[in-house]
């Protein structure tokens, strides 16, 4: 009789956790990211760029406060979608230039404290919401990076 492996018999089944070093790593890509998108980072008051949409492009706008020495915030607002019913993307960012890492603070008003959150939750956050948030920040930078157009106005 031939015996099935229960562990490659569930491969399909089973969801990949999130790991602390998996979240790390992230705001570590991010980092790099950004810096290829804005190398002087700390210099620059705000960049403004657009990102194509079919026909139409959306515009985008970086503020950038720098908060102490090591750290600074970007605003990331990205507007006037293709789709009119679609609300603004707002992204509160943090950029820690010592540890040369960028975590997302806030995405659309939402504020995420914890790596893992318990499900269910009051704001049916999922539970790793967190990682999802970085996660979209590093594909939305590598977006930008391939597709943004050339109308950028650096301050």
């Amino acid at each position: 009789m031939i015996k099935i492996n229960q562990q490659a018999y569930n491969f399909n089944s089973q969801k990949k956790k999130t790991r602390l070093n998996d979240l790390i790593k992230l705001y570590e890509i991010n980092y790099l990211k950004i810096n290829k998108i804005l190398p002087n980072i700390l210099n620059n008051n705000n960049a403004s760029f657009s990102l194509p949409e079919g026909e139409k492009s959306s515009v985008v706008n970086i503020n950038v406060f720098n908060e102490s020495k090591y750290t600074s915030k970007l605003i990331v607002c990205q507007s006037n979608f293709s789709i009119s019913s679609m609300e603004n993307m707002i992204m509160e960012v943090a950029i820690y230039h010592d540890l040369r890492m960028v975590e997302v603070r806030r995405f659309n008003g939402k504020h995420q404290f914890w790596s893992r959150n318990v499900f269910p939750n009051k704001n049916m956050l999922s539970k790793d919401e967190k990682y999802q948030w970085n996660k979209y920040l590093s594909e939305w930078l590598g977006f930008v990076t391939r597709e943004g157009l050339s109308n950028i106005r650096i301050n």
